[in-house]
């Protein structure tokens, strides 16, 4: 083993080292039991032109739905449209048999959203960026 080496990389890595690590991470979870899949799932809001309004972007895995992303057009905020995005795509996670839904947010973003749908503060990391916090949200599903 004395021939390894370390290699930096910025950017991007090479399309062969993440298929190396991935497929390495992927067999390490089938060999604990945990085949993983994942699927994405999106919802848009959208107008009659196909102009986009919101969307909400999950993935899930295993017996989880993350949210990647939710977004509502200031114009249309308050209004009832980012709860009609989580309610849908937390439907169609229970139709998936997922029992748990997570996500995070940024202090200036939508902890008190996410708060008012149920979903309870589990971790936070404090000064990121400085002066605001990252802090993480989870939801039993199916109750």
């Amino acid at each position: 083993m004395s021939s390894l080496r370390f290699k930096v990389t910025k950017g991007e890595p090479a399309s062969k080292d993440l298929q190396v690590i991935s497929s390495g991470l992927l067999a390490h979870h089938a060999k604990q039991g945990h085949q993983r899949t994942w699927k994405k799932y999106c919802i848009f809001l959208k107008d009659k032109n196909n102009k986009t309004y919101g969307g909400i972007i999950v993935t899930f895995t295993w017996n989880d739905m993350h949210i990647d992303s939710l977004w509502v057009d200031e114009s249309l905020r308050g209004k009832g449209y980012g709860a009609k995005l989580m309610k849908l795509a937390e439907k169609e996670a229970i139709k998936r048999n997922c029992t748990i839904a997570h996500t995070d947010t940024f202090t200036w973003q939508a902890p008190g959203f996410y708060e008012k749908l149920g979903y309870k503060s589990f971790g936070k990391i404090d000064d990121f960026p400085k002066g605001n916090s990252l802090n993480y949200y989870y939801k039993k599903l199916g109750k």
